[in-house]
């Protein structure tokens, strides 16, 4: 095995983060590349070390509000046969999905799985497997410990799980594909190598790092004062001399050190105390590191008002925001996750893994009850099914799906318009005129029975 993977260890993949070589040159699978052919910032030295951009709060809020958003998700095995969609509790997927591995919980696996991935550009999860050949658990790798292999044999892909190969401890174990779960999203230069979004936001959080290093050593020197304190002067003393400054100064600061006690200082004639305000420049400070902390919230899909300005943001438009977060940024997040899922339990075509993604909505009641009252009302779910997502009992007759009665299919409105049209013309054409010569129409045996009956009740009054 080890004369197997000589060439495979040339193209090692290291770990995101590590050097990478000169400027312009060859990649580590044998690509030719350069690394800055539109001179944004990598010859300028704005390359961001990921562990300080994880102590940025703009970069930590972005990457914990879409991680937070998917560990609510809980995945689900999904099989479809004829059209009919079904939850398989039984699978190996459903198991381990459900309990990952004995000291995290889906939550957790899920929240640091996507954490990891979007700091570091990518995630390793190695798998056991139990006599059945069946995954039986998921355990999360620390960054930079796993790295991928090319054979240049059978052009297979294996992973080198522990430190690098080509390190003087060497890895540890070498494990095929199928059994890591192997979780990136951009991949620029390689499909193996995930780049983390931290890349494309090297300058914001630069310029955030550095107003904030500013702002820091501004305050902790204290080179501004909170206010000052001015002498108008008078006829015979015009101007104060650098002793009786000294003593002012002293007076005050012994004074103003009571101030957040209560105590009131009492400054003397022709003297007067102005503070200092925020400035315009101190505005345009303020104004910059907010700019930053936008573009910051922008690479990762994230809209500025969760992360920076949420003050603002009202009823009505923060619905529409977290509409557009999950349409927009949560949405290709989770569909990468489903099919690295599918991948690794190895699905069929007809099964999948699925995020729950209504447990976005479990504080939006009104949302939630408006939409369950719509989907009953079209004859989209039961009324037992939509009480079934509200954790409630079902009801007599609630397994039958309802539907107004005007609803009807788009082929049959034709017919029905002409059997409309039959019926008004049934309605106004007159009835045929009824005869009154009602003799014409006896027969004459009816004739000569009523004759007979006659005849007998004149006998019967005549006897009388």
């Amino acid at each position: 095995m080890a004369n197997r993977f000589i060439n495979a260890i040339k193209a090692l993949v290291k770990p995101e983060g590590s050097w990478r070589g000169s400027f312009n040159g060859i990649g580590e699978l044998g690509n030719s590349f350069t690394l800055d052919p539109l001179e944004d910032g990598w010859s300028r030295n704005l390359e961001v070390d990921k562990n300080m951009s994880k102590r940025v709060p703009a970069v930590y809020a972005s990457v914990m509000l879409i991680s937070r958003a998917i560990a609510q998700c809980y995945p689900n095995h999904i099989r479809t046969k004829n059209g009919e969609f079904k939850k398989i509790n039984t699978s190996a997927a459903y198991r381990v999905l459900k309990n990952p591995n004995s000291y995290q919980q889906t939550p957790d696996f899920l929240l640091n799985l996507i954490a990891t991935a979007l700091f570091e550009g990518e995630a390793f999860c190695v798998t056991t497997r139990n006599d059945r050949n069946e995954i039986s658990s998921m355990h999360l790798l620390p960054p930079g410990s796993c790295s991928p292999l090319i054979d240049d044999e059978t052009k297979e892909i294996f992973y080198s799980v522990g430190e690098s190969p080509l390190a003087p401890g060497g890895s540890d174990y070498v494990v095929p594909a199928r059994d890591v779960l192997h979780l990136r999203f951009h991949t620029p230069r390689h499909p193996l190598i995930g780049e983390s979004p931290i890349k494309a936001a090297a300058l914001a959080i630069n310029i955030n790092v550095a107003l904030s290093k500013s702002q820091a050593a501004f305050f902790n020197q204290m080179s501004r004062p909170s206010g000052v304190i001015s002498y108008e002067g008078t006829p015979d003393r015009p101007f104060l001399d650098q002793k009786q400054m000294e003593s002012l100064k002293m007076a005050w600061a012994n004074a103003s050190q009571q101030l957040n006690q209560g105590k009131v200082p009492i400054l003397g004639a022709n003297m007067k105390y102005q503070p200092l305000s925020v400035s315009s420049q101190d505005a345009q400070l303020i104004e910059a590191q907010n700019m930053s902390i936008a573009d910051i919230g922008r690479v990762f899909g994230v809209p500025s008002p969760l992360i920076n300005d949420l003050a603002n943001a009202t009823l009505n438009n923060s619905e529409a925001l977290m509409r557009s977060f999950l349409a927009m940024s949560l949405g290709s997040y989770i569909e990468h996750i489903e099919r690295s899922f599918d991948r690794l339990f190895n699905l069929g075509v007809d099964e999948s893994i699925q995020l729950d993604t209504a447990a976005l909505l479990r504080t939006d009641f009104q949302g939630r009850i408006d939409g369950l009252a719509k989907a009953v009302q079209g004859g989209v779910m039961t009324p037992n099914e939509a009480r079934a997502m509200e954790s409630l009992s079902g009801i007599d007759g609630g397994d039958s799906a309802f539907l107004q009665k005007q609803m009807i299919p788009i082929d049959e409105i034709k017919e029905l318009l002409e059997r409309e049209r039959q019926n008004a013309q049934t309605q106004n054409t007159p009835e045929p005129p009824v005869e009154e010569d009602v003799q014409n129409n006896i027969s004459p045996e009816y004739a000569k029975l009523l004759i007979q009956d006659l005849i007998k009740t004149k006998k019967a009054a005549s006897n009388a």
